[in-house]
């Protein structure tokens, strides 16, 4: 088994091998897959040489993969370099149980300040801690805030085939009026006329305004235009969870004081990509996110949690789980590693592999 560094030549062997390893997950051509794996792991605006990804070659063939998105963060005020894992493959045939840990010691090994990723599976997180990586709990933590409950419930109920498709659509209208009723209980009333109201949000707004509303987390990402642009119009790309609704806050003063982004999907729940505030005012900008969710139909909102937002978010009636895909880090600073158990760290699901469109979304 030889590990080496992926080379733009190994795009199609990639495409290939991911199409194995997911075939429940196909692109509507293998050219398109392609396209896209050359397209964000060559031509991002992040690119770094001393970060790449990497390949498990046996016999001539790949028979793993690990796509790694070089990003930059400051860490208070300080630039690091932070390597971003985004899509690991094994080859389903291939037996040989070290080369999953070789290719993940190879990343770790880089010269980055922190690796990174937040879509691992319980497996991966197994193999990550035994190298002495951690799994942060405050970062594995997701929220859900119903707005429809009764849809919600149904909706979960076809998903698991306790109801059949008929029966379903019978019960929607039921569905409607107790939503209807549930709407009109003073915690899911959720804006007065006379406050902040909602506009457009651009990237030039967003990276003018992200040293203030990042809360002066020891830990956050590190923009510029280009970067910022590239990033939003990628998120924008993915339709697997919706259509991508990004929304500035303006306050009183006309002054912006906070943001979200977040993908809808009318009649289904809605996936919180990033939330940011002023000091003080992320329950405003929440408001405006539910009431926006459910102005436009959907039926419940989730997200990641952000650590220092946990009581805010208890306070709009938000449940906390520890579920879905967790969040792995790897560093040997120790004052990022401190500052990502201590939940000062700015890290939304834009500033991982959440928004990746890798498995064809």
């Amino acid at each position: 088994m030889t590990i080496r560094i992926f080379a733009e030549g190994d795009v199609a062997a990639a495409a290939a091998l991911f199409a194995r390893v997911y075939p429940e997950h196909r692109w509507r051509s293998r050219s398109a897959c392609e396209a896209y794996f050359h397209e964000v792991l060559f031509e991002n605006p992040w690119r770094d040489l001393e970060i790449p990804s990497w390949v498990a070659e046996e016999n001539g063939r790949m028979a793993g993969f690990y796509a790694v998105l070089p990003r930059k963060m400051l860490l208070r005020g300080r630039p690091i370099r932070v390597a971003v894992g985004c899509q690991f493959m094994m080859d389903p045939d291939n037996r040989n149980s070290l080369a999953a840990l070789q290719l993940t010691k190879a990343c770790i090994s880089g010269p980055q300040d922190l690796t990174f990723a937040d879509g691992a599976s319980a497996q991966a997180r197994r193999m990550w801690v035994a190298i002495g990586g951690i799994a942060p709990l405050l970062y594995g933590l997701h929220w859900t805030r119903l707005l429809r409950p009764a849809r919600y419930a149904l909706s979960l109920a076809e998903e698991r085939g306790a109801v059949n498709r008929p029966v379903a659509i019978a019960a929607r209208p039921l569905c409607s009026v107790a939503d209807a009723l549930f709407a009109r209980l003073p915690p899911n009333r959720f804006l007065r006329n006379d406050g902040p109201q909602d506009d457009k949000l651009d990237p030039a707004s967003m990276l003018s305004h992200f040293p203030e509303v990042t809360g002066g987390s020891a830990l956050q990402p590190d923009y510029d235009a280009a970067s910022l642009a590239w990033l939003l119009e990628q998120t924008a790309r993915k339709k697997r969870h919706g259509d991508l609704r990004s929304r500035a806050v303006i306050g009183g003063k006309r002054n912006l004081i906070g943001w979200y982004l977040y993908y809808l999907k009318a009649g289904g729940a809605g996936e919180v990509i990033q939330i940011a505030a002023l000091d003080g005012c992320f329950d405003q900008v929440m408001q405006h996110l539910l009431a926006d969710a459910w102005n436009n139909g959907a039926t419940a909102l989730r997200g990641r949690v952000e650590p220092r937002f946990v009581q805010e978010l208890s306070d709009r009636h938000c449940w906390l789980r520890r579920e879905g895909p967790w969040t792995l880090i790897h560093s040997r600073d120790a004052e990022i590693v401190a500052a990502i158990q201590q939940g000062d760290a700015f890290l939304s699901r834009l500033e991982g592999e959440w928004w990746l469109r890798f498995q064809g979304g």
